[in-house]
């Protein structure tokens, strides 16, 4: 029987949470962001609190939508949302919700921006903070890991086309990948891509170029940037995440870490699907 991985001949690949993985940042980001707007220990509560949301023991859901107007949360089925309720997770009367008010948490940079919008953190000031905490994270003490076999099972892909896209705008997506040292490992590479309607219109691009959806396999670390838009386009979608995210979401293959990516995309009966 034909391996669907055996059909493909597009990989379109995330850059965070997926060529490599770390929450270490989260703390520091989120000192950062809300310097002069909380002390000391409300910061540790929030920065407590965030990575409770990440591990599921949080009234709030990783994988939920936040209403970045009323600050109230979203579940929802198949990304469209349903019953809302409070932070401390009081339910709420249905409302009318602007859809454009929305924030997906669905990675934990997400989390970090949902801070940002519970304090009023200004626009000037969230640049600042996310660009100082990228460029620790490609620098010592607090450089991230290269997991070197997941770079060798991409480079070792017998397909057509590997594209690199990530939403990180500015600089520091090109140092990532000078850092990771990934410059030859993608055909394409697409910064400030703003998905997930930029994941949309790529994968409608590569249709229109003769590409057949199921030949087409997008792996990321948030379904809804990463992998809804694909799936709804007949794509396949690998998620890799540690964290338990809100929903039920049947995608062609999942995996927790680097590690297991390495093994799905070189020997994928290594991983259960």
């Amino acid at each position: 029987m034909l391996n669907w991985l055996d059909e493909l001949k597009v990989v379109i690949f995330d850059l965070d949470g997926t060529l490599y993985q770390d929450d270490a940042f989260l703390g520091r980001y989120l000192g950062y962001l809300l310097e002069g707007t909380l002390d000391e220990t409300e910061t540790a509560e929030v920065v407590m609190e965030a990575y409770d949301i990440l591990d599921g023991s949080h009234t709030v859901p990783f994988g939920c939508f936040f209403d970045r107007q009323q600050h109230v949360v979203y579940e929802h089925e198949n990304f469209e949302p349903t019953a809302s309720f409070t932070w401390e997770g009081l339910k709420r009367d249905a409302q009318k919700t602007d859809p454009a008010s929305l924030l997906f948490v669905g990675d934990v940079w997400c989390v970090a921006h949902v801070y940002a919008e519970k304090y009023k953190v200004p626009v000037d000031k969230r640049a600042s903070a996310f660009e100082k905490v990228r460029y620790e994270m490609i620098r010592q003490p607090h450089g991230i890991r290269l997991h070197s076999p997941l770079f060798e099972s991409i480079r070792a892909m017998n397909v057509e086309r590997k594209i690199f896209m990530t939403n990180t705008p500015g600089e520091t997506g090109p140092a990532f990948v000078h850092y990771l040292n990934i410059g030859t490992l993608f055909d394409d590479f697409v910064f400030d891509a703003r998905k997930p309607t930029g994941m949309e219109n790529m994968v409608e691009k590569l249709i229109e170029e003769g590409y057949a959806p199921h030949e087409i396999l997008s792996v990321g670390d948030n379904p809804f940037n990463d992998l809804a838009p694909v799936k709804r386009l007949g794509g396949r979608t690998c998620l890799i995440s540690p964290y338990s995210h809100f929903g039920n979401h049947a995608w062609d293959g999942a995996v927790k870490n680097v590690e297991e990516l390495a093994a799905f995309l070189r020997q994928p009966s290594a991983v259960n699907l």
